[in-house]
């Protein structure tokens, strides 16, 4: 009985959801795969889940968090235990797809391709099919962080916009300039403009949703019997597709007059293991806020020597300030003597640039879980 009701976590979950044995939660089924495999909501974290008994999208369950070593292991709750509490609250951050699951797909496409190179007797894949999952595996090229800053900037900036996360708003907003309607002009926060095409041609969700239909295709159905490459293709974009849905869910979800910021945490694909990289950014969610509120972004990142360095920017204007937080005083010393280098790299493009280095290990910790606050509002609330 109890074997068959357990649920194996996949993925790495992040330190800061802090689960212990005993803990309660509540899980949503967010999409089913082959082999007994689901997408699964926690809350404040999604994962890639085996789940030993049947389950179906949209169910939602309760557990027990049973094991947390090595790999977290969840067992099922009777239906007349108590309810569990929500492990998160609406309209918290939204989720990008994971790094996990955009670098299972671009192995898969290399491995196709090195398939189709390497059999002589391999069959013809149509070439609008061919130039689609080339385009994808470019996209989802890790970033290398040494690269210049220019280009780097550049694919950065598309990875976030061709996230998938604003396909249908960006499409909408497409639609509107093209009709010539009032006010049609889209919002800063789904991206620069451009026509359908374009963003049909280079979104990521746009991109999956091709492959999808191809597979489901006689010609990808068959391509999937022949080649253990294609199958695994198939499989992997499906469960990408998944997440973008997911973290898509999270972003209409309501959220109070105290969040005046709406959260998008992006993993970004990092070339080599030992950087792991995690990027957030501010979206105002009333019309014509960020103009006051300035722009916002935070990046997370895991480095082999340094260990965890967190760094905020906000740009107000052309003035921008770098805030940077270390875990110890010896990092701080160590940025700090580079600091003028930074400075100088950054003054060419902004009026005026402040830099500061602190050690906080609770501003790192907080990464995942902290939403911002408007300009000038404190944490304290004094009342007579």
């Amino acid at each position: 009985m109890e074997s068959g009701s357990i649920i194996g976590i996949l993925r790495s979950v992040p330190e800061t959801a802090a689960l212990k044995p005993g803990d309660r939660l509540n899980v949503k089924v967010l999409e089913v795969f082959e082999n007994q495999r689901a997408l699964v909501d926690l809350g404040r974290f999604r994962a890639l889940a085996d789940i030993a008994f049947p389950v179906a999208a949209g169910d939602e369950l309760r557990v027990r968090v049973q094991q947390t070593e090595g790999q977290l292991r969840l067992q099922l709750l009777p239906a007349s235990g108590p309810a569990a509490p929500e492990a998160a609250g609406a309209g918290g951050p939204a989720r990008a797809a994971s790094a996990a699951a955009l670098q299972t797909v671009h192995v898969h496409i290399e491995q196709l391709s090195g398939a189709m190179q390497r059999l002589p007797n391999a069959p013809q894949l149509p070439a609008e099919f061919r130039q689609m999952v080339e385009a994808l595996g470019i996209f989802l090229k890790p970033l290398d962080a040494g690269s210049r800053p220019e280009a780097l900037a550049r694919k950065l900036g598309e990875f976030c916009e061709d996230s998938g996360l604003f396909l249908e708003h960006r499409l909408a907003g497409a639609v509107k300039r093209t009709d010539g309607e009032a006010g049609g002009k889209s919002a800063p926060e789904c991206g620069s403009a451009g026509g359908s095409e374009r963003i049909l041609a280079t979104d990521l969700k746009s991109r999956l949703l091709f492959l999808k239909a191809f597979f489901q295709s006689e010609v990808g159905r068959q391509l999937i019997r022949d080649s253990r490459e294609a199958a695994g293709l198939a499989g992997a974009a499906g469960e990408l597709l998944a997440d973008i849905r997911a973290g898509q869910e999270q972003l209409t979800q309501p959220a109070g007059a105290s969040h005046p910021f709406q959260m998008v945490h992006f993993d970004l694909p990092m070339a080599g293991e030992r950087c792991q990289a995690e990027l957030k950014i501010a979206y105002a969610r009333r019309a014509g806020g960020r103009r006051d509120e300035g722009y916002r972004a935070a990046i997370l990142l895991e480095l082999d020597q340094m260990g965890a360095v967190r760094a905020d920017l906000i740009l107000q204007g052309h003035r921008l300030n770098v805030s940077v937080f270390v875990s110890n005083a010896r990092m701080r010393d160590l940025v700090n003597r580079h600091a003028p280098e930074v400075q100088h790299a950054l003054a060419p493009f902004f009026e005026h640039v402040t830099f500061q280095v602190s050690v906080s290990s609770r501003k790192i910790a907080g990464f995942l879980s902290e939403d911002w606050r408007s300009a000038g509002e404190t944490q304290v609330d004094v009342r007579v």
